[in-house]
């Protein structure tokens, strides 16, 4: 095999080669626009070596003749993997990074290069999923002060000392939704934390009560099976008449915006000393990591105004090498002096490179071609529907068509501000609706009345204390009772000695009672009584949530047993009701047995992989995270117990939270594939154990 022979195989599959490096070949797959790369500089007499997007599923590619991933738990990174994510790796700056895969001849390459361009091979980790938060970042927000971030896992723990910070990251994606949801910028209660969550208004949440200071808070959101939402009608109604250049401009944009992976918004907010009130100044919005717009207002909340980032990914497209190539031996070819003589030309020369073009001129321009009234600085004559910066959720713009002639231009108009409607205010959309189905537990939940009812009325702050959960169980299916019954009975889940029950009862008076037990002895002759069996039928159906001993049978209410159970059994509730998207939970281990605190990492498991819930547990329970180390260790060997679900290491984060004299310290301790902490533990995690023990 020799480079030439395995580009054959490229072009006969109509992939494009989009750029060439000194050691990468750059393609694009026909049908489903995605990227992969081809190492060129090495020994190709046994294999080819190539690159694959890291998100994208491994298994359904090393089930193909020929195709192997030599090391599946670590990644090739590189600057010129351009279309890829970007991480941190070894260095302080991010680089690109993808799976590689080796495949041992051109005949599986073809077999290869066939199934990547098919939904199949486009199918991502998790696309099934619901959203989900990738990451928070924090500025002067509480305890923090100096920017941070917090890449979160399915699970995230947060380990640390009493009133280190560690309910500072809870605390802000509560603030976020309060901003969203009812655009309250200073709030103290909010819709999650009932009586238990006092934020105390912008004064308290500020870094150090500075009230000069801008707080800053950043959301990043995987999209998974998501879109970006429709937030304006479509713009015409009959497609067969439209003009080709609206469908041209239709197309391009609807392109554009279904590149969107993952999205961002971040909050940027401040005291204004003239109205004495908390104003959002900023709301940036990106889209696949990087800026894409930002809406910023004065001090006092006056005079907002948008800018659009041309560069970031989803505007960015790419020539061919072959395209490069010519352009390149076309301007080689032009004397110095023609190939500056006009700034097309010039223009030509700059883009004549590696890095791709830009559309956003391309976008802009058609305004001019259609005699639309260009955006001016900021499109402040477009902007609407904004509170200081904080766009409404709903149609952000409005195009001034001016003196337009025809309905091109209408529609032209319509189209763009659609497209930036959904691309700026659609991240917030999504974010607030990613954040009304968090799901609350405080660090202590209420014991039940005894025969407790449920509310009429739904309230999502009623699961801080716990009271939603039994509510759940009241009133959810009987699959969800059954599966809390399992989890809470069994020996190989939380063993805690107790089944749950959901029974039945109609209350009747002792002497409708007493009448039903006589007419149930056949001896007694009883003579009918209709009136009797018409109150016992229009009695009311009441239900009651109980607790049986596995093996008498005995019932009891939660009040007749251990404190242990009432603190638990929410948490296994929130853990298996599938609604919510993130559950944040403090102290789940509270007055429980260290071998069923063991049994939450396998709960939060189920959780997170088979309803795609998020957890995101404030702990200090050292049995928790062993229990998930183990689980990872015996996924990479092969060896999860029946029953069990196995984890990778990216499904954990661990972060340690201490306080320091400039503020909280978020510190993330890795794991490896085999269970094992790749650091060294922050003084103060855990090390209670090692001095006891040694």
């Amino acid at each position: 095999m020799d480079v030439e022979s395995i580009r054959e195989i490229f072009t006969a599959h109509r992939y494009t080669r989009t750029r060439e490096t000194v050691k990468l070949d750059e393609y694009q797959a026909p049908t489903t626009g995605q990227f992969l790369y081809m190492y060129k500089e090495r020994d190709l007499s046994s294999s080819i070596q190539v690159v694959i997007h890291p998100g994208l599923k491994l298994e359904p590619y090393l089930a193909l003749p020929g195709v192997i991933c030599p090391k599946p738990d670590q990644f090739r990174h590189g600057s010129n993997m351009r279309e890829f994510p970007k991480r941190k790796h070894r260095g302080e700056n991010e680089t690109p990074y993808g799976r590689a895969l080796e495949i041992n001849s051109l005949e599986a390459l073809a077999r290869f290069l066939q199934f990547f361009d098919t939904p199949a091979g486009s199918e991502r980790e998790g696309a099934y999923l619901p959203p989900r938060l990738l990451a928070i970042e924090l500025e002067n927000f509480k305890g923090v002060g100096s920017r941070v971030r917090i890449d979160l896992a399915p699970i995230t723990l947060l380990f640390g000392a009493n009133s280190a910070g560690k309910s500072t990251i809870l605390q802000a994606l509560q603030y976020v939704r309060e901003v969203l949801e009812r655009r309250n910028a200073n709030p103290d209660r909010t819709l999650y934390g009932g009586d238990f969550v006092d934020l105390g208004g912008f004064h308290n949440l500020v870094h150090q009560h500075d009230e000069s200071k801008t707080i800053a808070i950043k959301l990043e959101l995987q999209l998974n099976k998501a879109e970006l939402p429709e937030l304006t009608p479509e713009a015409f109604d009959e497609w067969l008449n439209v003009d080709a250049e609206v469908w041209d401009l239709y197309q391009l944009l609807q392109e554009t915006r279904n590149r969107a992976e993952t999205v961002s918004v971040e909050l940027k907010i401040g005291w204004s000393s003239n109205r004495q009130a908390a104003i959002v100044r900023g709301y940036e919005v990106g889209l696949n990591g990087a800026l894409l717009a930002k809406i910023e207002s004065q001090a006092d909340g006056k005079d907002a105004a948008i800018q659009i980032n041309p560069k970031n990914p989803v505007f960015t497209r790419y020539r061919t090498q072959e395209e490069i190539d010519s352009a390149k031996e076309l301007l080689d070819a032009l004397d110095d002096d023609v190939a500056t003589a006009t700034d097309d030309n010039a223009s030509e020369a700059d883009d004549v490179d590696d890095q791709g073009y830009s559309i956003w001129p391309q976008i802009t321009s058609t305004l001019a071609d259609a005699d639309i009234e260009r955006p001016g600085q900021g499109f402040r004559q477009w902007l609407s529907n904004v509170d200081g910066a904080l766009p409404a959720l709903a149609p952000l713009l409005y195009a001034p068509a001016g003196d337009a002639k025809g309905a091109t231009t209408v529609y032209l108009a319509r189209e763009l501000t659609a497209f930036l409607t959904t691309v700026i205010v659609g991240p917030g959309v999504l974010i607030r609706d990613q954040l009304r189905k968090l799901r609350y537990l405080g660090p202590i939940r209420n014991v039940p009345e005894r025969d407790f009812e449920a509310a009429l009325t739904p309230d999502e702050a009623r699961w801080a204390d716990g009271t939603a959960a039994w509510e759940a169980l009241l009133n959810g299916n009987d699959s969800l009772v059954d599966e809390v019954s399992r989890w809470m009975a069994e020996d190989d889940k939380l063993a805690t000695g107790y089944e749950v029950a959901r029974r039945k009862f109609k209350e009747i008076d002792v002497g409708t009672l007493n009448w039903l037990m006589r007419a149930a002895d056949p001896d007694a002759s009883v003579r009918p009584e209709p009136q009797l069996l018409r109150q016992v039928e229009v009695a009311p159906e009441k239900q009651r949530i109980e607790l049986l001993d596995p093996e008498s049978g005995d019932p009891f209410q939660p009040r007749d047993v251990g404190i242990g159970i009432s603190q638990v059994l929410p948490v296994v509730v929130a853990a298996l009701e599938p609604s919510a998207a993130l559950v944040a939970i403090e102290q789940p281990e509270l007055h429980i047995h260290p071998a069923v605190q063991v049994g939450l990492g396998d709960l939060f498991i189920k959780g997170a992989k088979e309803h795609g819930i998020n957890f995101l547990v404030e702990t200090h329970s050292e049995h928790l995270i062993l229990r998930l180390l183990r689980r990872i260790r015996e996924t990479t060997e092969n060896e999860v117990p029946p029953g069990a679900i196995g984890i990778e290491p990216t499904d954990v984060a661990v972060i340690y939270v201490q306080s320091t004299e400039s503020g909280v310290e978020l510190v993330p301790l890795p794991i490896d594939a085999t269970g094992e902490f790749t650091t060294r533990w922050p003084k103060g995690f855990f090390d209670e154990r090692a001095e006891e023990l040694f």
